[in-house]
């Protein structure tokens, strides 16, 4: 038995048959194609464990990790397309160049902590809180999955990506000056709490409530605190 896939190759549209197997994955089906039919069919992948993030693509119009993506016994087939929010490279490999310069502006990195030389304790409670946000492992589908990154380029936001990385630093112990007021430059209230990314995200971060809501909290405290 074989499936048809059809892959996005920048304008051009091109239909693979593929055999089938029990437990084939996405990124199984590309890997047969690129040593079979297509050797310059180009996409990122590493792991193939879901853990390195790198072959996020959108599997017939979702945003998925192609390696975890299983293809099923019934399926009519597959449609593959590169992350549709970057600008494409070739095929399905695209340039998320943008993400890193929006998350430059948000200091990723202790602000302040270079200033005591001392040892810290850090315990059990503070580490399961940055836990959870330092489990991103940079696949990108919380950003391509976000209604306000896909349908209002226009308006200024960081991203949900962006924003689990300001908390991982923020819910840190070292940290002393937090990211709420530069969140809150970059678009923070863009965000109408739609869930998008929390429901997308391969890594089952609470992106929306632990990470955005976090935030918008802390924002509004600040603001409270300076009347």
């Amino acid at each position: 038995m074989k499936i048809k896939v059809t892959v996005k190759r920048g304008k051009e549209v091109k239909i693979y048959k593929v055999p089938f197997r029990l437990k084939m994955r996405v990124l199984d089906a590309l890997l047969y194609i690129q040593e079979n039919q297509e050797p310059d069919l180009a996409f990122r992948w590493n792991c193939g464990e879901g853990i390195c993030g790198s072959c996020a693509a959108e599997v017939n119009g979702k945003a998925v990790l192609m390696c975890k993506e299983e293809v099923k016994e019934n399926t009519k087939g597959i449609t593959i397309e590169p992350l549709s929010v970057f600008p494409v490279i070739k095929d399905l490999v695209t340039d998320p160049s943008d993400v890193y310069k929006k998350l430059d502006k948000l200091k990723p990195y202790y602000t302040g902590a270079e200033q005591e030389k001392r040892f810290y304790k850090i315990f059990d409670k503070e580490i399961k809180e940055t836990q959870e946000m330092r489990k991103c492992i940079n696949c990108f589908i919380c950003y391509d999955s976000c209604h306000v990154i896909r349908n209002h380029p226009d308006l200024k936001f960081t991203g949900p990506m962006n924003i689990v990385k300001a908390v991982a630093f923020d819910k840190h112990p070292k940290e002393k000056t937090g990211r709420a007021g530069l969140l809150e430059k970059e678009g923070l209230w863009n965000c109408n709490v739609t869930r998008c990314c929390t429901q997308n995200c391969p890594q089952k971060i609470k992106i929306t409530e632990n990470a955005i809501i976090w935030s918008k909290e802390r924002s509004h405290d600040m603001k409270k605190g300076e009347e």
